[in-house]
């Protein structure tokens, strides 16, 4: 019990403020018409990628966005690598994730979602263009009615609210109940399994971005690696289902398929050669 209102108020300040932070971006970028678009395929690709780690935008809210611009001239590459950066970074859980975890692990997720999302865009471009939905969505509306401020904090507040003390207390109990050392041999020894078990972990324990923190944040304390820790970062928001949903519906089976094993066979890479780092 100790344990969970140490972690409750260690943290609970820097989630105000991301959830502060997360309504001002949210609101920008619904006020803002997103456009990622260049003379070339490439950059438009490059440009989406930059853009979704900044974007604030759930998957099923970024997607059907992504698809609606392709009316204007955007390629479905740059729309792919838009919707596969869009969850794995946004500036809330870079603050998190910088405040709790340290600036170093918020800089390698920030690159490693941008790497990605870059990378599932030159192989939709490249491989896969036969992915490509054959009709384009409608121009989403740009002039929907404005909800008030306190609605969208309220909304924020529900959300994170959700998962937040489920989080704490499951943290909590691995500190009290699980021994160093066995999370030292499952996460940490071996960076090749310990990186498989992470990717593992993201199906059951990934709920959202600012959520997952402080678990993962007590897991290193007791001996997991960086490796292992950017795996699950990066595979986590692939396997939730509220993504995998968004997904099967908005772009087809294929594409599911496609995002699930870039996602989690670039996370294993990048969770391994980031353990020797």
């Amino acid at each position: 019990m100790i344990d969970f209102f140490d972690l409750f108020f260690k943290i609970g300040p820097y989630l105000l403020i991301s959830i502060a932070l997360n309504v001002t971006t949210l609101r920008y970028f619904r006020d803002k018409k997103i456009l990622f678009s260049t003379k070339s395929e490439l950059g438009s690709i490059i440009l989406a990628s930059a853009i979704g780690i900044i974007s604030p935008l759930p998957t099923y809210a970024a997607i059907p966005i992504g698809l609606s611009l392709m009316a204007t001239g955007i390629p479905f590459s740059a729309v792919i690598a838009f919707v596969i950066s869009s969850p794995l970074m946004n500036p809330t859980i870079f603050f998190l994730t910088a405040t709790q975890i340290g600036m170093e692990m918020a800089i390698v997720r920030t690159v490693t979602a941008f790497i990605i999302g870059m990378l599932g865009g030159l192989l939709i471009m490249k491989v896969f263009k036969s992915l490509s939905p054959l009709k384009k969505m409608p121009m989403t509306n740009q002039n929907t009615p404005r909800r008030p401020l306190f609605v969208d904090i309220y909304k924020n507040t529900i959300y994170v609210g959700k998962y937040f003390p489920i989080a704490i207390l499951l943290s909590a109990a691995v500190k009290a109940l699980i021994p160093p050392e066995a999370i030292r041999s499952l996460l940490g020894n071996n960076a090749k399994m310990g990186t498989l078990i992470a990717i593992g972990m993201g199906v059951p324990f990934y709920s959202c971005g600012g959520a997952a923190i402080p678990f993962i944040e007590t897991l290193i304390e007791l001996g997991m690696s960086k490796g292992a820790t950017l795996a699950f970062f990066t595979a986590g928001p692939a396997t939730k289902l509220e993504t995998l949903y968004s997904f099967k519906s908005l772009l087809g089976t294929k594409v599911l398929v496609f995002y699930l094993v870039l996602t989690l066979i670039f996370s294993y890479i990048a969770g391994v050669i980031y353990s020797f780092f």
